[in-house]
């Protein structure tokens, strides 16, 4: 199991996602969103949540307003500064949603499916 992964009651500990060999894989996808971010000089975390927002109310979508979590007060200021994503970042970010494929299930088997991401691979 990832180091991090550190308290008996973090979730991840039973999520597909965040097994050996799935966890690796999706590892990729925040590499991608890392470089992104330190290009733009903002968190992966803030370039997360502006793709959010970039969604709201295109292409027929609803209105969405994301509720980060977190576990300290820095992490609640970092995810409350809003930044704005450019037509090129929201291309790059595109391209990378492309070129890496989300490895494992969302939820463990057994769990309700609430939907999953349409580039799924178990």
């Amino acid at each position: 199991m990832n180091a991090h992964l550190r308290n008996h009651r973090d979730w991840r500990l039973v999520a597909p996602r965040f097994q050996p060999g799935a966890l690796e894989e999706n590892l990729k996808l925040v590499d991608e969103v890392e470089k992104l971010a330190k290009q733009k000089g903002v968190t992966p975390g803030q370039v997360a949540l502006g793709w959010i927002m970039a969604q709201s109310k295109k292409n027929g979508n609803p209105e969405f307003i994301p509720i980060p979590g977190a576990t300290t007060a820095a992490r609640v200021e970092e995810n409350g500064v809003s930044i704005e994503l450019t037509d090129g970042d929201m291309k790059e970010l595109g391209a990378i949603i492309e070129r890496c494929t989300v490895a494992g299930a969302r939820y463990p088997a057994g769990h309700p499916d609430f939907g999953d991401s349409p580039k799924r691979q178990t």
